[in-house]
Parts: structure tokens; sequence; C-alpha cells
């Protein structure tokens, strides 16, 4: 009995030995899409076009804060209301993410967190 319940230990272990190492083997890799030198924007460039910008804002429930520019709401769970001339209200706990655009081009992201009161 005892080495009928060995065997069977061996022989399962033997197949998720050869198993695995068949697997891995087998594996296909392939590259990822990566974007060319050439392709990539130089900071001269970016500075013709304008600047970017992430800023992180932490907010309790309840307050408000202004933000500067043309205004677009990019995600929102529900933690803020964004009012047409700017403001921006901290409603409940969540999070959200603004992006505001000058005048001369530059682009900034408002990412809000509401913290719990």
């Amino acid at each position: 009995m005892k080495k009928k319940i060995l065997a069977g230990l061996l022989t399962v272990s033997a197949c998720f030995a050869l198993g695995s190492t068949s697997f891995a083997a087998s594996a296909p890799t392939t590259n990822p899409n990566s974007t060319p030198v050439s392709n990539v924007a130089t900071s001269q460039e970016i500075t013709a076009k304008g600047t970017f910008e992430q800023v992180i804002v932490h907010l309790d429930s309840g307050y408000w804060k202004y933000l500067p520019g043309f205004l677009e709401l990019v995600f929102n769970d529900g933690g803020i209301v964004l009012y047409q001339d700017g403001w921006v209200e901290a409603v409940q706990y969540g999070a959200a993410t603004i992006k505001s655009t000058d005048e001369y081009g530059n682009i900034t992201y408002y990412t809000i967190l509401v913290d719990r009161k």
C-alpha cells in the first residue's frame, strides 16, 4: 500500500515537473510594439507646442478649489462636481481627473483625490 502511494506521488510530481518545463519551453516569445526613437517628440518640440504638467490635489469633502483654463472632465467616479466657471467641489470620497488647457496651449492634468472626512 505504501509503495502504491509513493509511486503515485512520484508519478504526479513527475507529470507536474515535465508539464511545467514543456509549457515553459514551448511558450512563444513576442516583441512589444515599441515606438521608434525618430517618432518621439523632443523637448524643443514640446516647448514649441506648450507644456505638459500633472498636479495631484487632495481635498476633503465639502471643500472647493478653483482651476484656471479651459476645463475638460476626463474621469469622475462621483467624488467631485465641476462647475462651468472653473470651480471644483469635493462632494464625497473618490477621485477625478480634469484636463486644463490655457490660451498658450499649456496642458495641465489635475488629479483630484477626495479624502474621507
